[in-house]
């Protein structure tokens, strides 16, 4: 769901009660093209059977989740999770903060999931006030998941269980999709953490930079801009 219309339109939460078989939702209305594209991605997930699973990855949606159900009622959710500190950081090295428009989409979206936040983050200290935006971003979608996902069959997955397990996680994640363990994922798993390399959405990743580039690269300021975040309640 990485188009520009979803990314522009981030954060903006869609009910179950909002979906439309016809214009899916009211906002679509205007955008036939997307909804074209919509219908032609949900038939082309729907071909997925015991002998070959079709899923995608998004990293948006969360407050869409509602509305997803009652588009895809069939659909399957695997929860990645990864550290917080690690994904603002590879959220600010790969520039993504201004890409996605953080700074004006994902305070508001917060303040409205989180009312009680004080920020203890010198204005002047730019880095860690984007920090301290993307963190908000962390919780702000999780928050969205935590409330939406007991509608769907889905799984947790811990980033780091994964990469440190495996075997295991896979097997898991198989047992959950419902089909056998196969050896193909284990080995493209452990061929891509060899080495880091490509281009911002390369799968090549050594395990030491997605478990610990965080530390290189956050200042105090920006850690403790993090834990202030995700300690809010």
């Amino acid at each position: 769901m990485h188009t520009r219309y979803f990314r522009e339109h981030d954060l903006e939460p869609w009910a179950a009660e909002d979906f439309d078989p016809v214009l899916l939702h009211p906002a679509l209305a205007p955008h036939q093209a997307l909804r074209a594209y919509l219908f032609d991605f949900r038939a082309y997930l729907s071909q997925s059977s015991d002998a070959r699973v079709i899923g995608f990855k998004d990293t948006v949606l969360f407050e869409k989740l509602e509305w997803l159900k009652a588009f895809i009622p069939s659909l399957k959710i695997l929860l990645l999770k990864r550290d917080p500190r690690a994904i603002v950081s590879s959220v600010l090295r790969s520039n993504l903060f201004e890409f996605w428009d953080y700074a004006r989409l994902v305070p508001p979206a917060f303040a409205k999931v989180r009312p009680n936040y004080v920020s203890r983050v010198d204005a002047a200290d730019e880095a860690a006030s984007a920090a301290e935006i993307v963190a908000m971003s962390i919780v702000t979608r999780f928050e969205h998941a935590r409330c939406a996902i007991q509608n769907f069959d889905h799984q947790e997955v811990q980033l780091d269980d994964l990469m440190q397990e495996p075997a295991e996680q896979l097997e898991a994640i198989s047992a959950f999709l419902g089909v056998p363990p196969h050896g193909a994922p284990l080995s493209f798993l452990k061929q891509r953490q060899t080495v880091s390399r490509g281009g911002l959405f390369s799968s090549f990743r050594s395990e030491d930079d997605v478990r610990h580039a965080w530390e290189r690269h956050l200042s105090a300021a920006q850690v403790r801009a993090i834990e202030d975040v995700m300690a809010c309640r």
